[in-house]
């Protein structure tokens, strides 16, 4: 093996990965209630988050309930450097976004589209088994402006 390969991999192997633990608090099933933006039409989603046993990745199912159509299949897992997701739905297909983790109570998912954030998921924890979740969208390179926000609670089986 060449010195430089040597090098290469000891540098990949020497980026510290974050724990998956820190996705921990996501597990469970949620109940969740809130708006569309700007037309306040009122939103109503469950939300299922289990472990995957052989990857250790967090597998989130996501429900709008009627008349809501968002239905959304997602893989969240660690990653060097921070965690990636793939979010696949009916509306947008397979979409890639990165996180840094836990920033105080805010877990926040982006997608970047040719160099600029196009899209985001903001979750912030609101108290033991609550969490707000907020969709951000910037649309061919303007401002990002509120989708969506949701209010959830935890399953009390899941608490």
């Amino acid at each position: 093996m060449s010195a430089t390969i040597v090098l290469a991999w000891l540098a990949l192997a020497a980026t510290p990965s974050p724990a998956p633990d820190a996705l921990q608090p996501f597990e469970g099933a949620w109940t969740c209630e809130g708006h569309f933006e700007p037309s306040m039409k009122p939103l109503a989603s469950t939300m299922v988050f289990a472990r995957d046993p052989d990857t250790g990745a967090l597998v989130k199912r996501h429900r709008d309930l009627p008349p809501g159509g968002y239905k959304a299949n997602e893989t969240w897992a660690a990653a060097a450097g921070g965690y990636r997701a793939s979010i696949a739905d009916g509306f947008s297909g397979l979409r890639w976004f990165v996180s840094p983790g836990w920033e105080q109570d805010r877990w926040t998912w982006t997608r970047v589209d040719e160099g600029a954030p196009a899209e985001a998921f903001v979750y912030q924890r609101a108290g033991p088994g609550r969490m707000t979740v907020e969709w951000w969208i910037s649309r061919k390179g303007a401002p990002k402006t509120l989708g969506d926000t949701l209010a959830c609670e935890k399953s009390a089986s899941w608490r």
